[in-house]
């Protein structure tokens, strides 16, 4: 039985698919239908024009002959005016009639241009003709009208216009061939559609009142089950009633347990806060303990980095001491043991000279060290607002011989920025990076210098680049800001200016940063704090 049923009802599915893919079908067929019908009929509006183009056409040339003779005649001027009507309306009649052959993709619109021009000229002719009836001159009038030229435009015409007919008379049948086919196609697939669809309904309105059976029989079988599940509910809910007094008892008891119960807690609870409190208390200490290891292990790296730079420049300063200052030492001593010993007055005088430049020099290199030892007090510099536009104006004024000797271009492209520093230490930082520009130009081409400001993240910025020499970042990076390290020997110079640059600008809490690359030159970034 349920085999059955399930086989109808696929059945049943499978009828009302077809049904509706077929509805569908025909859905799309008569779309389709529609715009075909709305094609054909087109063609029949454009079959109908042309026919009635092409015959206007030849009723142009007869008007425009009738006007020419009627004025031939009567010398009257409306006569003129149906010339005119001619002339103006051949064209637009011209134009229609070839638009809706293309639009039929006639293949003979060639002729109809030629006799476009054929018409055309006539109605030139007629001009002509006319023109002698208004001067009088019949004879030649009479002579060109015997000529009967507008008969062979008409003739012409009238075969074009035979063509087009019966073009258009194909046009049209076809036309109405395809309209009947298409409906001939809509009705039959209609009436296959209604074959499937009559049998269909009758079988689901079969089903239907059968399903309407079965559902009263249903309904009728859960009146009884729920009268029966009443029943069940009753006694249900005597035995729960007898249950509930039962459990009422029970909870009686064991509300009183619970009572006790939260008592305990609460004693629980009580311990519990003061375990938080001493556990917070705890975790507040072990935070303060880490907080003040971190900050013990920070001023540890801090002293350790600042140990490693005061070794760093204690080694510098062994070297100054044991090469810069000792060499000269040793050689005034020697030149003292000279001077003990010579007798003759010209050697003393030479001596005495030798002594003389090897105490300038150990003058010198005390002054670099005391000027290196100023630097690094830090602690005692006194701060100002710098406008670093006008800082690097007025170390172009100082340099301004020296840029003038060498004919050298600056473009300067600065803003209005302003920063809290020691104004002799910014000004010192961008003489020594700029007259460096002058020192170590390039002699095979103009110097260029470029000076721009920029702000980036809490700096302020000052660009200094330049096309000069450039110095071989490969070998000497590492050595780039040491002391008395230099890197262009035909340049007179200490070596001492980049590392004084570099002390600077740690001191003022800035940095420095550098590129460079021979023969091409080379680019300092100056780092200040804004603040």
């Amino acid at each position: 039985m349920a085999s059955t049923l399930k086989t109808r009802s696929r059945l049943l599915f499978a009828v009302v698919s077809v049904i509706g893919i077929l509805l569908a079908i025909n859905a799309i067929l008569i779309y389709q239908n529609s715009l075909s019908i709305e094609r054909n009929q087109l063609l029949l509006k454009n079959a109908e024009q042309a026919k009635l183009n092409s015959l206007d056409v030849i009723r142009n040339i007869h008007l425009m002959d009738l006007a020419l003779r009627g004025y031939a005649l009567t010398e009257q001027e409306p006569q003129l005016a149906a010339t005119d009507s001619a002339k103006i309306s051949h064209p637009k009649i011209v134009k229609r009639l070839r638009e809706a052959l293309q639009a039929q993709h006639f293949d003979r619109l060639t002729e109809l241009d030629s006799l476009e021009l054929t018409v055309t000229a006539y109605f030139n002719h007629c001009d002509k003709m006319l023109l002698l009836v208004k001067n009088k001159k019949m004879d030649e009038f009479l002579t060109l009208l015997r000529a009967n030229e507008g008969y062979e435009v008409w003739r012409a015409y009238k075969t074009f216009s035979d063509r087009v007919t019966i073009f258009e008379t194909k046009v049209v049948a076809d036309a109405n061939v395809n309209i009947q086919r298409a409906l001939r196609g809509s009705y039959l697939l209609q009436f296959l559609i209604f074959l499937l669809a009559v049998p269909a309904l009758g079988y689901m309105a079969f089903s239907t009142a059968k399903t309407f059976l079965l559902s009263d029989e249903l309904r009728k079988a859960q009146q009884e089950k729920n009268k029966i599940l009443q029943q069940n509910n009753e006694e249900l809910d005597r035995q729960v009633k007898a249950k509930t007094k039962d459990l009422f008892e029970q909870n009686e008891s064991i509300k009183a347990h619970n009572e006790q119960l939260i008592l305990q807690q609460r004693q629980i609870k009580l311990a519990n806060e003061t375990i938080e409190a001493q556990a917070f208390q705890i975790e507040q200490k072990n935070k303060e303990l880490a907080q003040e290891v971190e900050r013990q292990t920070n001023d540890l790296l801090i002293a350790n980095r600042e140990l490693g730079e005061q070794n760093t420049r204690l080694q510098q300063f062994t070297y100054i001491i044991s090469h810069n200052l000792r060499a000269p030492m040793v050689r005034l001593m020697g030149l003292a043991n000279l001077l003990e010993y010579s007798e003759a007055a010209a050697d003393k005088d030479d001596i005495y000279k030798m002594v003389v430049k090897s105490c300038r020099d150990i003058d010198e290199v005390i002054r670099d060290l005391s000027d290196i030892l100023y630097v690094q007090r830090q602690n005692t510099l006194t701060r100002s607002e710098v406008d670093l536009n006008q800082m690097v104006h007025k170390v172009l004024v100082t340099l301004q011989d020296e840029i003038s000797v060498v004919n050298a271009t600056v473009d300067l492209r600065m803003g209005n920025e302003k920063i809290l520093s020691v104004a002799p230490y910014v000004e010192s930082v961008l003489y020594n990076l700029i007259s460096n520009a002058i020192k170590y130009r390039d002699p095979d081409r103009l110097l260029k210098i470029e000076i721009v400001s920029f702000i980036t993240n809490s700096f302020v910025c000052v660009e200094i680049t330049d096309n000069g020499l450039g110095i071989d970042m490969t070998m000497h990076r590492d050595n780039l800001f040491n002391l008395y390290k230099r890197f262009h020997q035909h340049v007179e110079g200490k070596g001492l200016g980049l590392y004084l640059v570099k002390t600077q600008m740690e001191a003022l809490g800035g940095k420095i940063e550098v590129e460079s690359e021979v023969n091409k030159g080379t680019r300092f970034v100056l780092y200040f704090n804004i603040g």
